[in-house]
């Protein structure tokens, strides 16, 4: 018989329990993320938007805010953590609420001006999209824009 100390560690069955509940619980929220398709729940939400291939000779579109400021320009907004502090991934994924909302945009005014106090304040917000043909995976012609709403800032 050999008396050598044996690395085994034996779980008792409350820390096991516990262990297969919490792997399943996650297992079980990444399972319906997957099937609500939301990214809602990050990390465990849906990674959908990368697992299928684009077609190469399709469309693409993108999401972009246009603004008329104090001074008459109209501009695009930057949409990144210095212009405004949202991302246009965070746009896109509230595109439905804005829509059904619009003065959703008065906090991308306020951002820009709260970010930006010696710039002229943006009078007029529009959310834009843009769509661009592909061939062969590359862009061809212009793109084509359609204002999908617009916010009149306040104040």
């Amino acid at each position: 018989m050999s008396s050598e100390p044996s690395d085994e560690i034996k779980l008792r069955r409350l820390p096991r329990a516990w262990r297969l509940t919490a792997t399943a619980v996650v297992l079980g929220v990444l399972a319906t993320a997957q099937v609500v398709d939301t990214n809602d729940w990050f990390p465990l939400g849906s990674l959908s938007q990368y697992a299928t291939a684009r077609d190469l000779n399709g469309t693409v579109r993108s999401i972009s805010i246009d603004a008329v400021d104090a001074s008459g320009e109209t501009l695009r907004v930057p949409l990144n953590q210095t212009g405004v502090g949202v991302g246009r991934a965070e746009i896109e994924g509230q595109l439905g609420r804005i829509l059904d909302d619009p003065s959703l945009l008065q906090s991308i005014a306020d951002a820009h001006a709260g970010l930006h106090p010696d710039d002229p304040p943006y009078r007029e917000l529009a959310i834009v999209r843009s769509t661009r043909a592909l061939v062969d995976g590359r862009p061809v012609g212009d793109a084509t824009r359609e204002t999908l709403a617009t916010w009149t800032v306040q104040p």
